[in-house]
């Protein structure tokens, strides 16, 4: 499951190598450094394992990103079990369903192209306990989602959780398509190309780290902050989802991603404290004094997944429109037909139009013209999202 960090992790790294926030251009700029930078949790269980590798980039360089691609990515158990991982994208290697036996510890081996060879400690297999509950509270710009869980067996105290975001939104359109410009002929619109006034959009893990702590009986916290969804992204204006995913931590790796949070909300301004020197538990093989950014988890993932209807929510934002401010019904007529050809083209051969219905003489099948309009005022998907409902989704 990837979580983006990692922007952060590289602009957090180089300030606090540097350890000051001044605006100056440190000398670090003008050459790349280059450090390995390893993102990822390894599932323990039957979910995907996804682990990102890539360099780091100086802050003046235009790249974002520097994959590591050509490596060779291995789950090692302290019982000389090898489990290794496909590179699938450039910089990005998978492994499924793992099901790691929870009676050894687990490291992180990586092999690059250049021949440089990376290894994480050794780490207990974390098992993550369900999550109790996800919910909302509404105030009337939008709504503040939290998470509550506890952990029976006592195994941990620690939690880290991430959290994708799902959503319905609806063009309502007075017609629907009934017909199609196929191979310059207006024909019936077949069923598999339907056009949709419902479509749903998903968006990306979230980039902000969600820690909590708990040194209460069975390991409970409640009621731990996630994300706010404001109204006026119109995202509650339909049907919307939340996915959570929960990881159980050992204390170690909490006190690395709670520095990186730390880290994360202090930069940018001068009279901030100074970042905290990060914490890793991934070494460099080959050179040990050279920096590796990142740490390596092993464990289970525990997900849960909500639903809320926007239409119950006592909001007093109003939600962005998804049509265009001008979305007119034009006409185009068959006569005269010695130039019906060449407008239908002129109309509809960039697909930036859709006809709507044949205009016909009152009680006959005789079609005296279409009527269109332009494609995104009939297709959602035009918006971005797509039309197929996930099959989770329940009844609009």
């Amino acid at each position: 499951m990837k979580a983006p960090v990692k922007p952060l992790l590289q602009l957090c790294f180089l300030l606090m190598v540097f350890s000051c926030k001044k605006p100056y251009t440190p000398a670090i700029t003008a050459s790349n450094p280059g450090y390995l930078v390893v993102e990822g949790v390894v599932n323990s269980g039957s979910d995907t394992t996804v682990i990102n590798l890539s360099r780091t980039v100086s802050l003046g360089d235009s790249k974002v990103n520097s994959p590591e691609t050509g490596a060779k990515v291995i789950v090692e158990s302290s019982k000389n079990d090898q489990y290794a991982l496909a590179e699938t994208i450039a910089g990005t290697y998978v492994a499924i369903n793992l099901n790691l036996p929870t009676d050894r510890t687990y490291r992180l081996h990586i092999f690059t192209s250049k021949n440089k060879e990376y290894a994480s400690d050794f780490v207990k297999n974390m098992i993550t306990p369900p999550v109790d509950s996800v919910y909302g509270v509404p105030d009337k710009a939008g709504v503040q989602f939290y998470v509550s869980t506890h952990d029976a067996a006592n195994n941990t105290g620690y939690y880290r959780w991430s959290y994708s975001e799902s959503w319905t939104y609806l063009i309502d359109p007075a017609e629907q398509s009934e017909w199609d410009f196929v191979n310059n002929q207006i024909v019936p619109r077949s069923t598999a190309n339907l056009i949709s006034n419902t479509c749903y959009k998903f968006g990306p893990a979230s980039s902000n780290i969600f820690l909590g702590a708990s040194h209460l009986a069975q390991a409970a916290v409640s009621k731990a902050p996630l994300g706010y969804v404001a109204a006026s992204t119109g995202r509650l204006a339909g049907t919307f989802s939340l996915t959570v995913k929960q990881y159980a931590l050992t204390g170690e790796a909490y006190t690395f991603w709670n520095l990186l949070k730390t880290n994360s909300e202090q930069l940018g301004t001068l009279f901030d404290a100074q970042p905290s020197s990060s914490v890793t538990n991934i070494h460099s093989v080959t050179n040990p004094d050279e920096p590796v950014v990142g740490y390596a988890s092993v464990s289970t993932v525990a997900t849960k997944k909500i639903f809320l209807s926007g239409r119950t929510l006592p909001l007093a934002v109003e939600t962005p429109p998804i049509l265009p401010l001008e979305c007119l019904t034009k006409y185009i007529p068959v006569d005269p037909i010695a130039t019906f050809q060449s407008r239908l083209q002129q109309t509809f051969g960039s697909g930036d139009s859709i006809i709507i219905n044949a205009v016909t003489i009152y009680h006959t099948t005789t079609i005296l013209g279409y009527d269109y309009a332009a494609k995104n005022c009939l297709d959602c998907q035009t918006s971005g999202g797509t039309n197929v409902t996930p099959p989770d989704w329940p009844p609009l």
